[in-house]
């Protein structure tokens, strides 16, 4: 296991650890009731409730879609960037030559790395050239959910 994998297990982790941690420190202090203003309606304990959680997943998900400790859209174009680097690397002949032996070359390194192209991105419509990492799909199911949720943002 990789470091890249290790961290998006201790991310996993933490958040299921954090939202525990709502819960019972939510449920805990809804009991005691100073939140409440001395009203014990279910409506307004579950809408407090669903506040404190809501905002808990908001700004996990924020920092694990944004945090550099989780490198999968800002990885992928540093993968896509070492590939291109290797590929003119070991025919530096077919730079500018228009032969496409670089560009393939690029495609079968991202799709070793664990990429598929993918020209379903805007931002690979307007170049869906090899080069571009926002052409690229990773095959792992959580990293390809990450990845769409960081490009919403980007």
């Amino acid at each position: 296991m990789n470091i890249p994998d290790l961290t998006v297990i201790e991310m996993i982790a933490l958040f299921a650890l954090g939202f525990v941690m709502v819960v019972a420190g939510g449920v805990g202090f809804m009991r005691s009731n100073p939140v409440l203003m001395e009203s014990r309606h279910r409506l307004s304990l579950g809408v407090v409730f669903a506040a404190a959680g809501f905002m808990f997943v908001a700004g996990i998900g924020v920092h694990f879609t944004g945090s550099s400790n989780t490198s999968f859209l800002k990885g992928q174009m540093q993968r896509a960037s070492q590939c291109e680097l290797t590929s003119e690397s070991a025919h530096p002949e077919a730079r500018g030559a228009g032969s496409g032996v670089i560009s393939r070359q690029i495609v079968a390194c991202m799709r070793t790395a664990g990429y598929n192209w993918s020209e379903r991105t805007a931002q690979c419509q307007d170049a869906p050239v090899a080069t571009n990492g926002y052409c690229y799909e990773p095959v792992a199911w959580f990293d390809r959910a990450v990845t769409t949720t960081q490009l919403m943002f980007d």
